[in-house]
């Protein structure tokens, strides 16, 4: 059997954590790049961290779900989730550790749709 030492451990987990985030990054620049809430690919870059961290923090590890908080981060702002009232209840409604990107992402759309749709009506 293998043995790596933490040094090791540690390098082995940052090179795939930079890997998945250069993945999602591309997602995310392919859908979100020629929209006004890309902030350019430098700024971006470190939404994804940030989502990374984020998406962490609610113990989803996947790189869709990263993806989605990072759209919503885009979209919304860092902090969507504790200052958007829609996306608080989504949180506080959370069952354990369930994820929740999917219900967050779902929301941020209805509620871009409502947005655009009252633009529209003005």
């Amino acid at each position: 059997m293998l043995k790596l030492d933490p040094d090791q451990r540690r390098e082995i987990t940052a090179a795939t954590r930079n890997e998945s985030e250069r993945r999602i990054f591309a997602l995310l620049r392919q859908h979100y790049g020629p929209t006004q809430v890309w902030p350019g690919d430098a700024e971006a870059l470190e939404v994804v961290r940030a989502a990374t961290v984020k998406a962490a923090g609610y113990e989803m590890s996947a790189e869709r779900d990263v993806f989605k908080i990072a759209a919503l981060m885009l979209s919304f702002s860092d902090d969507f989730d504790t200052r958007e009232a829609w996306a608080r209840e989504i949180v506080a409604a959370r069952d354990g550790n369930a994820p929740i990107a999917d219900l967050l992402y779902q929301a941020g759309i209805a509620e871009v749709r409502r947005y655009e749709d009252a633009a529209r009506k003005s």
